[in-house]
């Protein structure tokens, strides 16, 4: 359990988290949090009864409040975790930053680049932490595998793929490109280290109308790299994943591989000159394929320690603001894309705002 010795105030044994949200997610947020800050300094926060009911439950010392403004009246409370459906996520955001609190919230940020801006600035003008839960930055996997592109194993990284594809689960409040997009783009950008430039979308509604439920994106970038991001509701078998493709190495990581998450192939071409005028040979390289040994350290667990200690010690965040903001930013211009027909969509980029968090980020302050 992470104590007041961890803390960068006296002020931090006392002080109490709030996980506003009880339905899908939330539960397992206040499951890891109860063991790392322990059940007497959380409050759960959830309109149904029932559900603050099973709290009671399975975590007796938790105390259950019905809104969010009613455990902002414990001074105590000094961070606000969010977990609720995305509609609601800028409004309690606002409040909780309003009342001087630190945040995480549930990918995505918000429900457009408007109010993730807004939160941004917020923040930075407060000097709040603010997280976004983009909990595959914290896999083990994942990290293991962008530490390894940038120390440039695979050589230029050409393109990435990757491919989120299940049988449901049908959302009837959002399309499958904000439900399951956020987490291919979050991987994506962690590892190129760059976001993009351009989307092109391609989707359609089956189930339902009005929400796709399958989707393709194309998306390039200024470094020359193009990817496309493939998700579904409607496919036939549970498909997690990525393939990055460099000029010396490829790699894939497949989530759903529990001995061999991660490979690696030392497999390429060699163009040579050839004697004809205006020709080129093309040969192939085939070396080892390899599968490094990876912990499988739970990625929640450590996205929660990780929001801990940015609170407590102004440790800067891995998925800020501005990395929340610049996934909502794609994720709007992959829908003005399907919107207009599959054609190329801008996205655009506030940087100035960007730049100024990036300063305040590390400037924390919490409540008194």
């Amino acid at each position: 359990m992470i104590g007041a010795n961890d803390a960068a105030d006296g002020n931090a044994a006392n002080m109490r988290i709030a996980v506003v949200g009880l339905g899908y997610w939330g539960p397992k947020l206040l499951r890891s949090l109860a063991v790392l800050w322990g059940e007497q300094r959380i409050v759960a926060v959830d309109h149904s009864a029932e559900r603050l009911a099973a709290v009671r439950i399975s975590h007796p010392r938790v105390r259950c409040v019905a809104t969010l403004d009613e455990a902002l009246l414990d001074l105590r409370v000094k961070a606000v975790i969010i977990a609720t459906p995305l509609s609601s996520h800028a409004e309690l955001a606002r409040t909780a930053m309003s009342a001087g609190c630190a945040v995480m919230v549930e990918k995505p940020l918000a429900g457009s680049a408007a109010d993730a801006r807004d939160l941004v600035r917020q923040a930075a003008a407060g000097g709040h932490v603010l997280m976004v839960a983009h909990t595959f930055l914290f896999s083990p996997r994942v990290q293991w595998l962008a530490e390894y592109i940038r120390a440039g194993e695979l050589g230029d990284v050409l393109y990435a793929t990757s491919s989120r594809l299940n049988l449901g689960l049908h959302r009837s409040d959002t399309s499958v490109i904000w439900d399951l997009a956020p987490h291919d783009f979050s991987i994506l950008f962690h590892l190129l280290g760059e976001f993009p430039r351009t989307v092109q979308t391609s989707a359609r509604s089956i189930a339902r109308q009005g929400h796709c439920d399958v989707a393709f994106m194309n998306l390039s970038f200024a470094s020359g790299i193009i990817a496309s991001v493939d998700v579904s509701w409607m496919a036939p078998r549970k498909i997690r994943n990525t393939a990055v493709v460099g000029n010396r190495k490829m790699a894939i990581y497949d989530d759903t591989d529990n001995e061999a998450p991660v490979k690696i192939y030392d497999r390429g071409i060699i163009r040579t000159e050839s004697p004809d005028f205006g020709e080129h040979q093309l040969t192939y390289r085939y070396g080892d394929t390899v599968s490094p040994y990876i912990s499988s350290r739970e990625p929640l667990a450590s996205e929660l320690s990780h929001f801990l200690d940015c609170v407590l010690n102004g440790t800067p965040c891995l998925s800020d603001g501005e990395f929340g903001l610049r996934i909502v930013e794609v994720l709007e211009a992959a829908e003005t894309s399907r919107a207009q027909g599959g054609s190329p969509a801008e996205i655009v980029t506030l940087t100035e705002e960007v730049e100024v968090y990036g300063r305040a980020r590390h400037r924390v302050r919490h409540r008194a």
